[in-house]
């Protein structure tokens, strides 16, 4: 329902199952125009490529150009319909313009999943200004900015969609050396909730998932950095 969230298992996203005809009509997205930020990668590619296999005519939007246009080249030739825009999520106007773009090129905005995320770890007393902003750009200033673009697309034409933020568990939890990370996953929840009240009258739904560790290269990146800080 509107503004729920919930703890997703930790795991391989390679294991993710693509839907199938068979799969029903709850799994299946057939034409709807998904756009998924951070999906060159990780979670975000493969939730990419599931929503492609679902039917869904996919938005690869990444910071890196390049690696977005691989991943919609891939979900092409798997079948697929998938357009790459460039986008960084703390830049204003790069979301304006590419969700201008999924919307001249699709014709409307039916799903946003703000998946785009980095993390910076440090003890509280050791972090820098410039880190905490930049933590709490790209997760909160990021998921307003695609939020905003999204649902004004989604409020003219009336015709319902979901808004889907990638929280954590840290939504819920705190752990040592993430202060930035674990505030920003806790804002997603009050975000999704005011979402979830002001869309409501023209059907948008706004959810968190609120996964636990999934083996991505921002966990592999974070492991050694964790590990040197906590001295193990």
């Amino acid at each position: 329902g509107p503004g729920h969230h919930r703890y997703g298992a930790p795991g391989n996203i390679a294991k993710l199952a693509v839907p199938t005809a068979r799969s029903g009509p709850m799994n299946r997205l057939d034409r709807k125009v998904c756009v998924v930020t951070g999906a060159a990668s990780g979670i975000g590619k493969r939730i990419a490529e599931v929503y492609a296999g679902a039917g869904g005519r996919v938005v690869v939007a990444d910071l890196e150009l390049d690696a977005a246009e691989a991943t919609a080249a891939g979900i092409r030739d798997a079948g697929g319909d998938a357009l790459a825009v460039a986008m960084d999520v703390t830049d204003e106007a790069q979301v304006v313009e590419g969700i201008a773009k999924a919307v001249a090129h699709y014709g409307q905005v039916d799903v946003l999943v703000s998946n785009a995320g980095i993390q910076i770890v440090n003890k509280l007393t050791d972090f820098s200004y410039a880190d905490w902003k930049k933590m709490l750009a790209v997760h909160l200033d990021g998921a307003f900015l695609t939020t905003r673009e999204c649902l004004r697309d989604m409020e003219k034409r009336r015709s319902g969609g979901a808004i889907i933020y990638m929280g954590s568990a840290h939504s819920h939890t705190a752990s040592k050396l993430k202060a930035p990370y674990v505030t920003a996953k806790h804002g997603l929840l009050g975000l999704a909730r005011t979402v979830a009240k002001e869309a409501a009258g023209y059907g948008v739904r706004a959810n968190v998932i609120c996964p636990g560790f999934v083996r991505t290269p921002l966990v592999d990146r974070q492991i050694p950095e964790q590990a040197r800080e906590l001295g193990i």
